[in-house]
């Protein structure tokens, strides 16, 4: 089948697409028990920056350096600093949709066309990859603030 349409496409990956999502919100909820909004995560510091002592030049000196750092430009003391964003609940209905959508390839290169199993793959397919890629990101996050990752860890709130 030739998929030329948006509709075709859903014609097609609808069922897996539905189901990976039904998978993917059981593994977010289960991963954070709430709606993650979107976040973004700036590693800068002007530590080492030559900054005028003009309160006007400073200011326009520490936009232009933060502006130059969010481009990509960096130098040895901030070679290492990073920029994160996590789309949170939209990504990860994101990763839903994907692995919905490759459930669905892996049971057509089987030749496997029955539903149920387009229905058991595509849940299981959102839930795990979902769960794989979210212990992934929190493990990153958790290297690049390991104190907030300590304060929502069940494991030290006992302590």
């Amino acid at each position: 089948m030739v998929i030329s349409s948006f509709q075709a496409f859903i014609q097609v990956f609808g069922l897996s697409i539905s189901m990976s999502l039904v998978g993917g919100l059981i593994g977010h909820f289960v991963k954070n028990g709430i709606i993650e909004l979107p976040k973004l995560v700036i590693e800068y510091d002007e530590e080492g920056l030559a900054l005028s002592s003009n309160w006007l030049m400073k200011w326009i000196q520490r936009v232009y350096y933060f502006v130059i750092f969010v481009i990509g430009f960096r130098d040895h003391s901030n070679a290492k600093k990073k920029i994160f964003f996590d789309l949170g609940f939209l990504g990860d209905l994101l990763i839903a949709i994907g692995t919905g959508i490759l459930a669905k390839t892996a049971l057509a290169m089987a030749n496997t066309s029955d539903n149920f199993a387009v229905v058991s793959s595509s849940l299981l397919a959102g839930y795990a990859g979902l769960s794989y890629l979210k212990s992934k990101q929190n493990k990153e996050f958790a290297d690049l603030f390991p104190e907030e990752m300590d304060d929502q860890n069940p494991r030290t709130q006992a302590k």
